[in-house]
């Protein structure tokens, strides 16, 4: 009962195949833009009410303030609705300043950020689903 752990045999020898999410479909099997995207894409984007100014107000606003952990979850949001808006230029700009903001912790913003065009593609595809 205590200190000894049962040894399991494994109950994985089921032969069906494994089913990939609509996310790995959509990324072909891209590993570091499969891992990007699904950290940055919303699950439900018609829930977000936020517009892209009011989001980016209130990135600038606390940029400027210093406090850069909210910054970037600002930055990161304009991003997230700039991807579901299909506006390119605008995941790169927005996910640009969440990287740097971030002090590059976040390998996502980059990756989305430097493949700015292949991350809407991928989100509209995505989205199209939904």
């Amino acid at each position: 009962m205590f200190g000894r752990k049962k040894t399991q045999t494994p109950t994985n020898s089921n032969p069906e195949p494994i089913v990939l999410s609509k996310l790995q479909e959509v990324t072909g099997g891209d590993a570091d833009m499969y891992r990007s995207m699904s950290r940055l894409l919303f699950l439900d984007p018609k829930r977000i009410t936020m517009s892209l100014e009011d989001a980016v107000n209130h990135a600038s606003s606390f940029e400027q303030a210093g406090n850069k952990i909210r910054a970037e979850i600002w930055y990161r949001i304009a991003g997230g609705i700039s991807l579901y808006k299909g506006d390119a230029e605008g995941v790169q700009k927005f996910f640009e300043k969440a990287a740097s903001v971030s002090g590059g912790s976040k390998p996502e913003y980059k990756t989305v950020a430097s493949r700015a065009q292949e991350a809407v593609s991928i989100a509209r595809k995505y989205y199209e689903g939904l």
